[in-house]
């Protein structure tokens, strides 16, 4: 699985636990709520902008597991 593919399936997961949408997710952390799209029809991102959405997800999948630890 390449970087692309990785993103665009973790962003699926996200979106589907939370509920949110792929462009609101985007708007959030790139704040390009197009980004998602661009990417599906074979764009690219930087690695940094690669690395802000693996820290979001992996930043939110820790609260949500320490909230249902509790």
């Amino acid at each position: 699985m390449d970087l692309r593919s990785h993103l665009l399936a973790e962003a699926d997961r996200y979106c589907a636990a939370t509920g949110m949408s792929k462009a609101r997710l985007a708007t959030i952390v790139a704040k390009d709520g197009k980004f998602f799209a661009r990417i599906e029809a074979g764009g690219d991102c930087t690695t940094g902008m690669y690395e802000r959405f693996m820290t979001h997800f992996a930043e939110r999948a820790a609260t949500t597991t320490e909230g249902e630890a509790a």
